[in-house]
Parts: structure tokens; C-alpha cells; sequence
């Protein structure tokens, strides 16, 4: 007989998403909405669900978003273990709370491990080495208190909240299913792949299976960085520990789009490949960044302002980066001369140095233009 585990983490619930103004309520609810789905439709098809750390974002956590998450842990019969991580660390007090909450509704099938002691699943026959972490920045060694392998344990499954040692700060082995003899290490806190899962080292599910250690990867994706879709981790796995299926199931639904568009002096294309994004992709759990950069002639930069400030109203652009306006030599504003006294100190400055080429002082006045509104 099998046994088949749901592995996640990283839901991060009740993040901020401070970027993203009004629109970052949608954001959090859509965590939330996340989170049941995985918990009610695919908790109830596995024996086991692990939950690899940071399922809450911060210490600040209102305890009424904690005691919803205690209902929908509850209700789904699937035994679960909530691993404590960096951003729900121990210290912070959301995991005694989450316990209360849970022996309220009498769910002794959930537990949240807040010491470093083994786990017995006696009716799966697994044995859990679950590692919270204390607090936020915890260094300690989350592994060396394993113990030797016992006949009675069963499946040794070690949970775990950190980055490997191949990456900066890492702290857990590549090879740490074989250092302490165990058949599973699972891993939260590094969210999903810069690349593809197959070209990723740490979410290629082959790579994971050679070294019996993999990462969960969160759920959703979280900000303009993260260019993937959230999904959970399912394990099918043998009585004496051996991985015979592996699979991850894509469940996220929020996107981040960052965009560069170039575009020279005579061009007006960008501003229609621009909008054009917009209405192929914009929906309301999608955030896009989009950058502007190269040159435009004066007779094209009030349209360029129009058509971003229709964006604007049309469409929720979390974040619009550094529109740069460049000028002709032709086109100095009849305002902005050299009886200007910062200006002229600044030109004078300039001449007075050898060395500096032309191109260099040109550029050196054309960014003062574009920043003495912000000095003054």
C-alpha cells in the first residue's frame, strides 16, 4: 500500500502587497482562495499534507485569519503537519494560537510542531522529523538533532524551512536524505524556479528524486520577481520510503508581468504593443510592470502621456517606472536658461574641468533639467 503526500508551503497569508494599492486586497483574498482549494479538493486525496513553513506572512497576523485557517485545516480529515518557517517563525506566537484554535475544534489530526522532536504517524507508518524555525533569522542546525534509524520507523520524512548550502546563507545538505539516513527531506521557503521546473536545480523533479529532497514551491506567485505559476508537490511513495510518482499541480492564479518596450525617436508602435499587453493580459489577480525606455521627439511625448494616463484609468498598473524624457539640443525650454544660478554653476563647474567630452556635459545638464521640479 502507498501512501500519497501533498506537499506546499509558502502560502503566505495575510501578505501585504503593499505595491500593489487598492488592488492588493484582491491579492491577499485570492492566497486565501489558493489555499482552501488545495486544503478542501486535493487535501482529501492524500494520506498525508505537509505544509513546509511561512503559511502565514507575518508576526502581525490577525488572529481572526488565523482561526479561519484553524476551520479549513479542521474540516479537511487528510492528517496535516504545519511546519513553523521564517515568517511564522515560533517566537512570533501565531503557532500557539494555531494550536489553540485547533484544539478548539478538537482537529488532534493537525499538528504544529514548535520543538525539534520526532513525529510517529503510527497509522501511516511514517515517522516525521519536523524543524521549525524559532525565530526569524534562526541559524541554528535544524538536522544534526535527527536521531539513527530504528526499525520501528517506518518512512523517515524530514520537514525543513531554508535554503541548501549551495545557495548563499543555505544551511541545509544537497545531500542530507543520506547524511541521516532518511527517505524524504521536504523543503519550503524558496518560492518556484527563475527558469523553467525541468532547467531549475532545486524543482527539477528528477534531480529532487536522486536526492530524495525536494521543495514544495508556494502556491501562487508573489511578486513582479516571480515569473511562474504556483503549484503544490504530490508524492507517491512505497512502505519501505522509495518515491515510485512524483507530480506538480498548478493551482496558482496570480500573475506578474514585467515588460520592457524600447522604442526610437519615430516610432509610436510601443505605445499600441504596450496597450495591446494590457488587453491580452491584464486581469484582476495580474500585476504588470512595464518600462518605457528610448527617445521620443517633443510632437510625440503628449501622446505618450495620454495614452499612460488612459492606461492608468483603464487599467490597475501597479507600478510604472521611470518615464525619462530626453530633449533636443532645439528644444531648450524658453524657462530654463543660464540665469538660472544653479544652472549656470553647474555649466560653469563643467567647463572649468578638462577631461569630460561634450557628450558627458551634455548629458550631465539634460538630467539636471529632468530633476530641478524635484530639488526645488
Amino acid at each position: 500500500m502507498t501512501i500519497r503526500i501533498l506537499c506546499t508551503g509558502d502560502f503566505q497569508l495575510g501578505k501585504s502587497f503593499s505595491t500593489l494599492g487598492e488592488s492588493a486586497k484582491i491579492f491577499r483574498e485570492q492566497l486565501m482562495t489558493t489555499f482552501t482549494e488545495v486544503i478542501d479538493s486535493h487535501g482529501k486525496d492524500h494520506d498525508l499534507i505537509l505544509i513546509a513553513g511561512d503559511l502565514f506572512d507575518r508576526a502581525a497576523t490577525p488572529t481572526a485569519l488565523i482561526e479561519e485557517v484553524a476551520d479549513k485545516l479542521a474540516n479537511c480529515s487528510t492528517p496535516c503537519v504545519v511546519l513553523p518557517g521564517n515568517h511564522d517563525a515560533v517566537n512570533t506566537g501565531i503557532s500557539k494560537v494555531l494550536l489553540q484554535a485547533l484544539a478548539s475544534r478538537k482537529a488532534d489530526h493537525v499538528y504544529v510542531p514548535i520543538e525539534r522532536t520526532p513525529l510517529v504517524l503510527d497509522k501511516l507508518g511514517v515517522t516525521l522529523y519536523p524543524a521549525p524555525l524559532m525565530r526569524r533569522d534562526d541559524l541554528s542546525d535544524q538536522y544534526g538533532w535527527i536521531p539513527k534509524r530504528e526499525k520501528s520507523d517506518g518512512v523517515r520524512i524530514a520537514l525543513m524551512h531554508g535554503a541548501l548550502t549551495s545557495m548563499p546563507n543555505g544551511q541545509i545538505p544537497e545531500d542530507l536524505a543520506k547524511q541521516k539516513d532518511l527517505d524524504l527531506v521536504i523543503c519550503g521557503d524558496q518560492h518556484g524556479p527563475k527558469q523553467s521546473v525541468e532547467q531549475s536545480n532545486l524543482f527539477n523533479l528528477e534531480t529532487s528524486k536522486q536526492r530524495r529532497l525536494y521543495y514544495a514551491m508556494a502556491p501562487e506567485a508573489m511578486t513582479i520577481t516571480q515569473n511562474f505559476i504556483g503549484s503544490y508537490l504530490r508524492l507517491e511513495v512505497d512502505p519501505k520510503g522509495k518515491v515510485i510518482d512524483h507530480e506538480r499541480l498548478d493551482v496558482g492564479k496570480l500573475r506578474f508581468h514585467n515588460v520592457v518596450f524600447n522604442f526610437d525617436e519615430d516610432s509610436t508602435e510601443v505605445l499600441e504593443a504596450f496597450l495591446s499587453l494590457l488587453e491580452d493580459h491584464i486581469e484582476e489577480t495580474t500585476s504588470v510592470r512595464v518600462t518605457l525606455k528610448g527617445k521620443l521627439i517633443n510632437d510625440k511625448i503628449k501622446e505618450l502621456r495620454e495614452k499612460l494616463h488612459d492606461a492608468i484609468q483603464n487599467f490597475r498598473l501597479f507600478e510604472v517606472v521611470d518615464e525619462l524624457v530626453v530633449l533636443d539640443d532645439d528644444d531648450e525650454p524658453s524657462d530654463f536658461s543660464d540665469t538660472d544660478p544653479v544652472v549656470r554653476a553647474v555649466k560653469e563647474a563643467l567647463e572649468s574641468e578638462h577631461g569630460i567630452n561634450d557628450d558627458l556635459k551634455h548629458r550631465a545638464i539634460e538630467l539636471l533639467r529632468l530633476n530641478m521640479g524635484r530639488w526645488a
